[in-house]
């Protein structure tokens, strides 16, 4: 998978998915260096970014295939993310994982071009022109992370987000032992990612979407686990059922053996409705 990050909040995810050889990276930022590196002239404004947003044809050479693009809202440089896009989306299957900012701290310009940004995204996935838009918001990861110090906010953030997208990606391209990682609906294209406990007790969303019209629970156990303890499928079949009672809820599952010694259940939720600004 080709992983491409705008701006520092993008480049700063890249560069973690980098340690793992699955990902092909691409940073795009004002004086950036390094292999796969392209360093983008400053501009004063948003707009300027946007009208100025260079060819990357060369940067880009042969890219092609199931690509992730990676960008934050409060940065002026992710204005340039449409004219980006639009030079690799005829040779790609491309979605955005698209990082909303706490908008109670961005100034009237910063504020007013991350809802432009923000909305743009949404149309282009309802029209089909992306495959998907996946939201997270730094306010929920706030809140799922608790106490989060001043130095190293950031990071935890990040790591959070990384190893949720890795991990989905790796069980995607593995075979359950139980049920499986379905598609969503040809119109559901606005998701988020979510973290629980394997008995469902709190579900933990990245992003609240309004009217989830699926949701997929993805469940990471213990190999010995699965193997010795009788009463595991019946507490997972039993959560998945509660959901599927919900009105106008579509719900999957897949049950994946691991090496780990901790459990995890990651939770896939999409929607065809287009999100508010709020």
């Amino acid at each position: 998978m080709n992983i491409i990050g705008l701006g520092q909040a993008g480049c700063n995810i890249a560069d973690m998915l980098s340690q793992y050889p699955q990902y092909k990276i691409y940073k795009i930022d004002v004086g950036i260096e390094g292999k796969k590196c392209y360093d983008v002239k400053p501009q004063k404004s948003p707009e300027e970014y946007e009208k100025n947003a260079p060819s990357m044809k060369a940067f880009f050479g042969e890219i092609k295939g199931e690509t992730l693009f990676v960008v934050g809202g409060s940065g002026h440089i992710s204005a340039m993310c449409l004219r980006v896009m639009e030079q690799i989306k005829d040779n790609c299957d491309l979605s955005v994982l698209y990082i909303k900012p706490d908008a109670s701290l961005l100034s009237k310009t910063k504020s007013l071009h991350e809802k432009a940004t923000y909305n743009i995204l949404q149309q282009f996935a309802r029209s089909g022109l992306l495959k998907m838009l996946y939201l997270v918001s730094n306010i929920n990861l706030e809140n799922i992370l608790g106490e989060v110090p001043i130095i190293g906010y950031n990071s935890k953030i990040n790591e959070l987000i990384v190893s949720t997208v890795h991990m989905v990606n790796v069980f995607r391209n593995s075979s359950p032992v139980m049920g499986g990682i379905e598609d969503p609906q040809e119109a559901s294209r606005i998701a988020t990612f979510g973290i629980s406990d394997i008995e469902g007790n709190e579900e933990k969303s990245f992003f609240t979407l309004d009217r989830t019209k699926e949701k997929c629970y993805i469940y990471s156990i213990n190999e010995e686990r699965l193997k010795t303890e009788g009463g595991l499928r019946k507490k997972i079949v039993s959560t998945v059922k509660e959901q599927s009672e919900t009105e106008d809820l579509k719900v999957s599952f897949g049950v994946f053996p691991t090496n780990y010694q901790q459990d995890y259940c990651y939770i896939l939720n999409y929607t065809s409705i287009i999100q508010s600004d709020n």
